[in-house]
């Protein structure tokens, strides 16, 4: 039986309010999150508490540390994109589930005395916050034209074309329920989010929803996100929202592997895009033969298991497991033509090249402008101000420097008795001591 050495969980947010992106661009409005969202993101954290940390479970990774959180151990990466703090909510809620809070998490002082963390335990897990301001990893697909240019070459199809002519009693139907929303296919999936949520949390929209309405409208976002966010090639530009994932997932599999490397648990707290790429990337099928494709559904999960094989073959392999939503266990699934595990070094070999390397390769890749130039204009205004004032602290600074270190230097001088006298005149002062006693003294 394989052994688990590390695991990469990829997540998506909890449930939240509606969400707004723009049909060309793909730049999303900010969102909050929800306490449902927050429950389901502690239950999957939870669950992941249970799969990976427990002794008893077939998953368990061995030697890492299971109560109290050991930060070389663990690993958070969370995107911090336009949809505002709802992804770095969900990654929160998510870690309170993983590591509850525990009365170990305590210190003894020198005095004898032992202090428990806050709130009974609260563990605090380190997460680095991903902005696409500065790292396009988490979200490389706005101010990328080479996307765009891809997102509207699908609109131009006629498979995008003769869709809307199929959803044209849909939009009949769903028009006085989205009061005023442009119905077509370029507006999806913002027509199923508006519907959705308020089938969520609005009870008496929910109570007069005709009921084969929100189904409708899931699957035609579904087939239009599946379209936009996915390629024929695997490192087509349409996947450009899991090649930047696929860096870290190969990165963070070489780390684990490595032996003198503590890292074993790699989170990824993302949105919905990086899923639907990954799972065209890697021809991801159910155990069943089951293509998955489409968006899944809030706080799902893709877990990576790096895994080493069992005598007589000791090589490492990957096992990947699904979970969509919040119902249910994760599911093995399998990659790459693969009907079981598939070995370590042939999965990096056949998708290495698909990988966005940093944010130049990105900015090559998409044709457009490299993360700084892509910050909005009062966010440039600010960053030139900031720079302002740091260089003018630093020339107070350099010649406050300056000045004291000249009165230093006068202050060191030796007062000699009698003239000292050169080429060029008259060198000190003389200063004679008070006592009259004739010892030179410095000032």
């Amino acid at each position: 039986m394989s052994s688990v050495l590390g695991v990469i969980v990829i997540t998506r947010n909890g449930d939240r309010v509606e969400f707004f992106q723009d049909p060309e661009s793909y730049k999303g409005a900010t969102t909050e999150t929800t306490p449902l969202g927050e429950v389901q993101s502690h239950a999957l954290g939870a669950l992941l508490r249970e799969t990976y940390l427990a002794p008893a479970s077939a998953s368990y990774i061995a030697g890492m540390s299971a109560d109290v959180v050991d930060n070389h151990e663990v690993k958070v990466k969370v995107k911090a994109g336009g949809e505002g703090t709802v992804v770095f909510d969900s990654a929160i809620a998510l870690l309170q589930g993983l590591f509850p809070p525990t009365t170990k998490n305590r210190i003894t002082l020198a005095d004898g005395r032992e202090v428990i963390a806050p709130l009974g335990g609260y563990q605090y897990v380190p997460v680095e916050t991903v902005e696409p301001s500065n790292d396009r990893s988490l979200e490389s697909w706005t101010d990328c034209p080479a996307f765009q240019k891809h997102v509207k070459a699908f609109k131009d199809s006629e498979d995008f074309k003769g869709m809307h002519k199929k959803a044209q009693p849909f939009f009949d139907s769903v028009k006085d329920y989205v009061f005023g929303r442009e119905l077509s296919m370029n507006n999806i999936w913002n027509l199923y989010d508006f519907v959705n949520t308020q089938l969520t949390y609005n009870q008496t929209y929910a109570y007069r929803l005709p009921p084969t309405l929100a189904e409708t409208a899931r699957g035609l976002a579904n087939w239009h996100e599946d379209k936009v966010f996915s390629d024929s090639h695997m490192n087509g530009i349409g996947n450009v929202a899991g090649r930047t994932l696929l860096r870290i997932v190969l990165k963070s599999l070489e780390r684990i592997a490595f032996n003198d490397d503590p890292l074993q648990f790699m989170l990824v707290e993302t949105t919905y895009q990086p899923f639907i790429s990954l799972f065209h990337m890697a021809e991801t099928v159910t155990e069943s033969g089951k293509t998955l494709s489409g968006f899944p559904d809030y706080a799902s999960a893709l877990a990576i298991e790096l895994r080493r094989g069992s005598p007589p073959d000791l090589r490492d392999f990957l096992r990947f497991k699904f979970r969509n939503g919040t119902e249910g266990d994760f599911e093995t699934v399998h990659v790459l033509g693969h009907k079981s595990d598939i070995p370590l070094t042939e999965f990096i070999y056949k998708t290495q090249g698909a990988q966005i390397m940093n944010n130049k390769h990105w900015k090559d890749v998409c044709g457009g402008k490299g993360v700084i130039e892509t910050m909005s204009e009062q966010e440039t205004g600010m960053m030139g101000a900031v720079l302002a004032l740091l260089l003018f602290v630093g020339m107070f600074a350099f010649g406050f420097a300056r000045l004291r270190k000249r009165r230093a230097e006068k202050k060191r001088r030796l007062q000699l008795v009698g003239e000292e006298v050169s080429d060029y005149g008259s060198i000190y002062e003389y200063r004679y001591p008070r006592d009259g006693d004739g010892v030179p003294w410095i000032s």
